[in-house]
């Protein structure tokens, strides 16, 4: 294994509830509602219903994990895959598929943070995509400067977001209309059948819980993460669907399911009819906040997955240096800023975007199954997790997870669009070949990454022990 530097633990429990909160609650759902009520109509409050299981099943692979020794170390789902196979490569490939995603994700949160600046007059000077890079610059000196710095800031950010949530939410349970949601399944949606709105309807609204997974990459600067995290994961997740369940009500209880269908903007819509004057104001300070919570936890993830790979010696070592002064590794921290910025100047994003959701669901998928072979294929390090079930009970929880990405997954890759994308990119319609197909899309860039697997691993002629350490040895 490589030298690398020691991250500092200066994270609390608070801390890490503002990360998984912060995450989950971002832009997502002052929109989501309205893309859900155009496939399944009233219903979507049972979507969120329905979904919530599926989340805490997936938190709860991840608690398992984190409740060993694992859960020492940033890496995620990297190290949990890896070290339950014994296989850089088994940890590798799915974290590749997701890293650049979250870089992208950076620059779609930035640019959204920008237009929701230009909403004040005043701050119209710049363009939404320099109000981007000054955001993402801001991030960078933020993470840099100590990891206790960003929870803080996290912290403060979080709260007021929640806060804003409750105020345009909870007024309005006193004026909705119980007539809103009959029929609740309406014949115009329903009319071939109740399973495939619904489940196209809670895979849209699976969207406003993805990235909580995050949270993982805080393992090596948390006080206690092996008794911390775990508890963060079930917890907030529970935490986070009633509040989607509050907000849907809401909505779907004040305005009826074909005007949240239409609405860009649906949480202001439904707020305008019962809260005093200056809702737009209120909703714009809360849009403005959830594209900062979730743009400065999403920021500390892709710097803690390089670290860790770095640290597998499947990427260079610089990659593992950490700031002597703060603690931070500052060398990731600064490649995720120029990768983000290169993003917003080329508007390129898009590619990464393209590839996001379906690679994160990939990478649920087979986290779940690695937890359920768990007890069979690595007996010793799950015996050495904190939270323990028995064999079947793991099955049932990492099958339900599974499962049910795979099921969203049929619904986001459309395996149809990759020969006609493929054609194109034959006839040399990059651009619009790669666009046009998630699919195929993912496949160039795992090809992408594998090259580079190979091309590293043999240019350091690097051994990898015959068993993998469960955890990085301090002071290696």
């Amino acid at each position: 294994m490589s030298t690398a530097g020691r991250l500092s633990r200066n994270l609390s429990w608070i801390h890490s509830v503002a990360v998984i909160v912060g995450t989950m609650v971002g832009a997502g759902i002052f929109v989501v509602t309205g893309t859900a009520a155009e496939l399944m109509g009233p219903a979507v409050p049972l979507g969120f219903l329905a979904g919530l299981p599926v989340v805490f099943a997936t938190a709860l692979v991840y608690a398992v994990y984190m409740s060993g020794p694992l859960g020492e170390h940033p890496g995620g789902a990297y190290m949990h895959i890896s070290r339950t196979w014994n296989s850089t490569l088994a940890g590798y490939v799915f974290i590749w598929l997701k890293v650049v995603a979250f870089i992208g994700a950076q620059a779609v949160f930035a640019i959204g943070f920008g237009n929701a600046v230009r909403y004040w007059p005043a701050l119209r000077f710049l363009s939404a995509e320099w109000w981007a890079i000054a955001f993402l610059t801001v991030l960078f000196v933020l993470h840099l400067v100590g990891v206790d710095v960003f929870g803080r800031v996290q912290a403060l950010m979080t709260g007021l977001l929640v806060a804003v949530l409750l105020l345009l939410g909870l007024p309005g349970l006193l004026h909705i209309d119980p007539g809103n949601f009959s029929p609740l399944f309406p014949a115009q949606l329903y009319a071939d059948g109740i399973v495939g709105p619904f489940v196209a309807g809670t895979s849209a609204l699976f969207f406003s819980y993805i990235g909580f997974e995050s949270l993982a990459q805080t393992a090596g600067e948390t006080e206690n993460p092996r008794e911390t995290l775990p508890r963060v994961f079930a917890g907030s997740v529970l935490f986070i669907g009633l509040l989607y369940l509050l907000v849907s009500v809401v909505v779907l209880g004040i305005l009826p399911w074909e005007a949240v269908a239409q609405s860009e903007t649906p949480l202001t819509d439904a707020a305008a009819t019962y809260f005093p004057v200056g809702t737009a104001g209120v909703v714009a300070v809360g849009s403005l906040l959830a594209y900062a919570t979730t743009a400065n936890a999403g920021y500390m993830a892709p710097s803690r997955v390089l670290y860790a790979l770095g640290r597998d010696q499947l990427l260079p070592d610089t990659l593992t240096h950490v700031n002597d002064r703060f603690g931070t590794p500052d060398i990731g921290l600064a490649l995720t800023w120029a990768i983000a910025v290169a993003f917003v100047l080329t508007s390129t994003f898009s590619y990464a975007l393209n590839i996001s959701l379906a690679a994160l669901l990939f990478m649920y998928t087979a986290h779940a199954l690695s937890l359920v072979s768990l007890p069979h294929v690595n007996p010793e390090l799950y015996e050495e997790s904190g939270l323990q079930f028995t064999p079947a009970t793991l099955a049932v929880i990492g099958l339900v997870s599974a499962g049910s990405m795979l099921v969203f997954l049929s619904q986001t890759l459309s395996p149809e669009t990759f020969g006609p994308a493929l054609g194109q990119l034959l006839a040399g319609n990059v651009g619009e070949a790669l666009l046009s197909s998630s699919l195929l899309l993912l496949g160039i860039w795992l090809a992408v990454g594998l090259v580079v697997y190979a091309g590293y691993r043999l240019s350091t002629d690097g051994e990898l022990p015959t068993r993998l350490p469960f955890a990085f040895l301090e002071g290696e």
